[in-house]
């Protein structure tokens, strides 16, 4: 049976947690580069270096593995509105661009060899509109898309990215429609992270949400 390899961004870790209470079928591993980001994927000297982590980690091809990509979170909920707000482009020219650079990311695992690559939607934001708490709370501060503006882009990302999956005949899924609230249309308060300031999903109910999406997965 085929293993698991998921890599990403931090939300990884939820992955990470479902891993240690057993909710898997298959083995897994994982590499988690934080504040990672779909766009900073065309940059091997970006400041986390994300691609450069991902290729040495991946390639070349490793047997009986399954990379389970995560990202978009980042790019999401606030570096496609920074860069459109400090270069004065429209937040769409961002997202095609972080969008391609994901898909080009898919391209050379594709090149190199494999032929099973799970697609993970990016998780939706979780910090409230004027909540400072927290270094990441506070660094997003400066752009001034509201939560709803955010999750509204998290959809329509997520949208674009299962499309891209589709036309490489890659698996895709996410757990948007697990974790919004039906009648705010942003995070539901059972999957906000019970620590003040954590941006990541509920430690518990997040890794149940992704566990149950990755083994519905037929691979």
């Amino acid at each position: 049976m085929h293993s698991w390899y998921f890599v990403g961004d931090s939300h990884v870790q939820s992955f990470e947690i479902a891993a240690t209470f057993g909710l898997f079928r298959r083995r897994s591993r994982f590499l988690i580069v934080p504040g990672a980001t779909a766009v900073g994927l065309r940059n091997p000297e970006s400041q986390t270096q994300a691609i450069v982590h991902f290729q040495k980690a991946l390639l070349p091809v490793l047997p009986g593995v399954v990379p389970v990509i995560q990202l978009g979170e980042v790019d999401c909920g606030f570096v496609i509105w920074w860069r459109a707000q400090t270069l004065g482009e429209p937040v769409e020219a961002q997202l095609a661009a972080s969008i391609a650079a994901y898909a080009n990311f898919l391209d050379t695992l594709i090149d190199a060899g494999y032929s099973r690559i799970v697609v993970t939607g990016a998780v939706p934001p979780t910090i409230p509109d004027g909540h400072r708490h927290g270094a990441v709370a506070r660094a997003r501060h400066a752009v001034t898309a509201s939560l709803r503006e955010r999750t509204d882009l998290t959809i329509r990302y997520n949208q674009l990215l299962a499309a891209e999956a589709a036309r490489r005949n890659l698996l895709y899924t996410d757990i948007l429609a697990r974790v919004l609230d039906v009648g705010t249309g942003v995070i539901a308060d059972a999957y906000r992270s019970p620590t003040p300031g954590d941006h990541h999903l509920h430690p518990i109910q997040g890794a149940h949400a992704w566990a149950e999406a990755i083994d519905k997965l037929e691979i």
